[in-house]
């Protein structure tokens, strides 16, 4: 991810709070930034068939190209939740999360290592929120 792409903040919570915590799956008081049924593929613009976001949480991976999509899908559905949370600080815009699924998308080896780097600011952590 180019440094043009993030902005000022070092906080994230896991793909493991937002899985258990869907309760703050929201931007302001009673309307959600995603909601848990949406689809996958449809938020990012990847052919991923039915997965919904809280199925994305679930994880699961695998050495070829659907497992790494697995397991890309879990980090970057945890990523525009925390982008999407006015609770957190995130280093990354969801209008860089999103491009940057797709890019990797078809791609192992990027699909792994955009895993990873959303996986780092994932577990960022936070004193207050997650």
């Amino acid at each position: 991810m180019p440094a043009s792409a993030t902005i000022t903040g070092e906080e994230g919570c896991t793909p493991g709070f937002w899985k258990n915590h869907t309760e703050y799956w929201l931007e302001e008081p009673g309307v959600p930034s995603y909601p848990t049924d949406a689809l996958f593929g449809e938020i990012f613009g990847v052919d991923y068939g039915d997965v919904t976001l809280l199925e994305a949480l679930q994880g699961g991976g695998g050495g070829d190209l659907a497992g790494a999509q697995k397991i890309l899908a879990r980090a970057a559905t945890a990523a525009i939740l925390n982008a999407a949370s006015e609770d957190l600080g995130y280093p990354l815009r969801r209008a860089v999360i999103i491009p940057a699924v797709q890019a990797a998308w078809d791609d192992r080896g990027e699909a792994l290592d955009l895993a990873k780097y959303l996986d780092g600011l994932n577990n960022l952590g936070t004193d207050d929120f997650c």
